[in-house]
């Protein structure tokens, strides 16, 4: 009798704490922008004294048109301080930096053709390269990214 009871109790639970509201939800705004609003690069090392990852962000003076969908920049090596020594700056290059972008809410972003992943040191010396963006609602954006110059 007792184990009719406490399934008797477990039902009238399991229908009392379930919803019936169908109506009067509020709408999730889908995203259907497939923007990049920001490009950052940084250089990446090994700190064998401190036994840690170090990460200097580099200067970037940025034209970023979302009209025609390109950016320009033009990528300026930080000068030589504490961590970030003089012999550590001279091994900086378009072939170890790290892109990194801000891009809508939402959406997705994946090299096409030989454009380097993002996030990882990657070799950038080709200077020009193609991303693809999709926002949540599926709408895709070609993005050109052209390096203009690197100065040191």
């Amino acid at each position: 009798m007792k184990t009719i009871n406490n399934f008797i109790l477990l039902l009238l639970l399991m229908v009392s704490t379930s919803s019936c509201l169908k109506a009067g939800l509020d709408d999730l705004e889908t995203y259907d922008q497939s923007e990049i609003t920001n490009i950052r690069f940084e250089y990446r090392w090994w700190d064998e004294t401190e036994k840690r990852l170090r990460v200097i962000e580099m200067n970037v003076d940025k034209n970023i048109d979302a009209k025609s969908k390109e950016i320009s920049c033009t990528i300026t090596v930080p000068e030589a301080s504490n961590a970030f020594t003089s012999t550590v700056r001279e091994n900086v290059s378009l072939n170890n930096l790290t892109m990194n972008v801000d891009i809508s809410t939402a959406a997705r972003i994946k090299p096409i053709g030989n454009s380097p992943t993002l996030g990882a040191p990657q070799d950038f010396s080709a200077k020009d390269f193609i991303y693809q963006v999709t926002s949540a609602s599926g709408t895709s954006t070609e993005w050109s990214i052209k390096i203009i110059d690197f100065k040191k």
